[in-house]
């Protein structure tokens, strides 16, 4: 995905240098820092610092290790352009770097010690095994028209985020470590920028959105941010939790080295083997490992390979309890959360590796893992989900069912589920997003039978300016003008809700003078987005009872994911 993105990266900070009017100079306890300064297309200004260290590089001893914070440095850092970005597995060639800590801050005001804007977090998306904090894809120009400061910053993906041993040697989650400090810095240092730490809003999208309800439910991230959004994903989906993790890692060992004794090696030989291996040798075989994928094992319904895990209890562990139980338990960190989902996640389905077929022939694979049922539950489980997607028929038949089998199974059911047990304990705000414009990238994509529905990603380019892929959304004008109100309501909700706390503090008509309510435990009320607001009740209503039906009767717990 991110195989040419040096070339663009080029191209992006010339533009840039063109464009500066004056280098921005900010000191901070740690260090001075240099940016720059820049126009956006609608004439607001746009001071940026990219490519700041807040960590150590996690190389040699500290690969695989929880990051340490940057040490001082001399000099004036220059921050006036990006930096590496982290390996990615999905490229089948070695494609960023393991020196890849780096945050990045964009503010329509002057640096000053004197601000108090609200500032949002943005934790970026890619299945744990891929993704990069690169203005291609999230540039943060349609927000400095709304007097917010966006933070954005890379984390490690794929092994060198989330490989673990099971134990302390390599605990893992070193990818969600990555997130929490980057997190304290920007409470720690937002304020030179002219931000308010006791503003901070994180939100995310797909495994950004996962690892910002992680946050909600850390001990380690508490008083860290004010309230989070999350777009299409949850810490209880079940692709955002690896079991098998250290199975997964001591495979890699054998695809680096075919000789190395997976099965009688300790923890402490797999870290320092791996310690001395170059690491673009780690990322070709991750992405050898990643191409196993196949219909029985897809990572979408079972769990990406590297993802996060609950770890034994230790001094650094982000996360040590099944995250449906602490949900349940109501032991979180309680910040308002919106939250919401796509009408059809599930839509980037295609049935290039079997998958249709393998579904229609065995049924058990339909059953969530996550559900933990006993054996002889098996079959009548697997047969009462063939039923409420086929009836009496088969995916075969009707492959659309199975698109929305994987939509409800990886994204709505969890997300929903998300929502209703954080508004026991929290306000939530909850949407379905029901555009789909020419804006969101995917109107040369429509499926038979889905030709309205919104599929996974689409509302990412509401926000982000985005230059990727075809999609070239600078100048909003050049759109159709039902795709720029949307946009406009879109980005208004999200940052008043970023500096109010709701994303409607008052009656206003671009949003048609309605107000958001919020989700109680026993009224589940939420906005849909379309060419028009409208507020509804219960998201997805039958098919969320029919699954909630099913975990009820026949789901073990303690319950990981939903």
């Amino acid at each position: 995905m991110l195989y040419n993105i040096f070339i663009i990266f080029f191209i992006i900070n010339i533009e840039h240098n063109a464009n500066a009017a004056e280098d921005i100079l900010v000191q901070l306890p740690i260090g001075q820092i240099r940016g720059g300064t820049r126009k956006t297309i609608t004439g607001t200004n746009l001071y940026y610092f990219q490519g700041v260290p807040f960590a150590e590089p996690p190389i040699n001893e500290l690969r695989f290790q929880a990051p340490r914070p940057k040490l001082p440095w001399e000099g004036i850092w220059d921050a006036t352009q990006e930096r590496s970005y982290c390996y990615q597995m999905t490229s089948a060639t070695p494609d960023g770097n393991e020196d890849c800590l780096f945050i990045n801050i964009f503010t329509p005001q002057k640096p000053s010690l004197n601000g108090s804007l609200p500032v949002m977090f943005f934790i970026y998306g890619g299945g744990f095994i891929e993704g990069a904090s690169v203005e291609i894809n999230y540039g943060p120009d349609h927000f400095m028209d709304y007097g917010v400061i966006i933070v954005t910053f890379n984390y490690r993906v794929g092994p060198f985020g989330f490989f673990s041993t099971g134990d302390d040697v390599i605990p893992g989650n070193n990818g969600l470590k990555d997130q929490l400090l980057a997190l304290k810095w920007t409470n720690q240092y937002i304020k030179y920028f002219g931000g308010d730490p006791n503003k901070i809003t994180i939100f995310g999208q797909s495994a950004g959105a996962a690892s910002v309800t992680y946050h909600i439910l850390s001990p380690k991230s508490k008083g860290l941010f004010k309230a989070a959004i999350c777009q299409s994903g949850s810490a209880l989906s079940a692709w955002a939790y690896q079991d098998n993790q250290k199975n997964i890692s001591y495979r890699l060992a054998s695809f680096v080295e075919p000789e190395f004794d997976i099965h009688n090696a300790s923890s402490m030989e797999v870290y320092q083997y791996f310690e001395n291996v170059p690491a673009e040798v780690i990322d070709r075989a991750s992405h050898r490992l990643y191409k196993l994928e196949n219909p029985a094992d897809l990572q979408i319904v079972q769990g990406f390979y590297f993802a996060p895990v609950v770890e034994n209890e230790h001094e650094d562990a982000f996360i040590t309890k099944p995250m449906y139980e602490i949900w349940k338990s109501g032991e979180v960190n309680n910040v308002p959360l919106l939250s919401g989902v796509n009408t059809e996640e599930s839509l980037f389905y295609t049935d290039s590796d079997g998958s249709t077929e393998a579904y229609a022939a065995d049924p058990l694979l339909l059953i969530p893992r996550g559900m933990h049922l006993r054996k002889k539950a098996e079959k009548v489980v697997a047969e009462s989900i063939r039923h409420f997607y086929c009836n009496n028929g088969s995916f075969l038949e009707n492959p659309r069912q199975l698109i929305k089998y994987f939509s409800d199974q990886s994204f709505a059911r969890s997300i929903i589920e998300t929502a209703r047990l954080h508004s026991r304990v929290g306000d939530v705000f909850f949407y379905q997003f029901a555009y789909h414009g020419v804006l969101g990238g995917q109107t040369d994509k429509s499926v038979e039978g889905f030709s309205e529905d919104v599929r996974h990603g689409e509302e990412i380019s509401y926000l982000f300016r985005r230059n990727y892929g075809g999609l070239n959304t600078t100048d909003l004008t050049k759109y159709p003008e039902m795709d720029q109100i949307v946009q406009k309501r879109m980005i208004k909700m999200f940052t008043d809700f970023a500096k109010y706390s709701t994303p409607t503090p008052e009656p206003i008509d671009l949003l048609q003078n309605l107000t958001w309510p919020k989700v109680k435990p026993d009224n589940f009320q939420y906005l849909d987005i379309g060419s028009y607001l409208e507020i509804k009740r219960n998201p997805k209503d039958v098919m969320f009872k029919e699954w909630k039906k099913l975990f009820s009767k026949y789901g073990v717990p303690p319950f990981y994911t939903y």
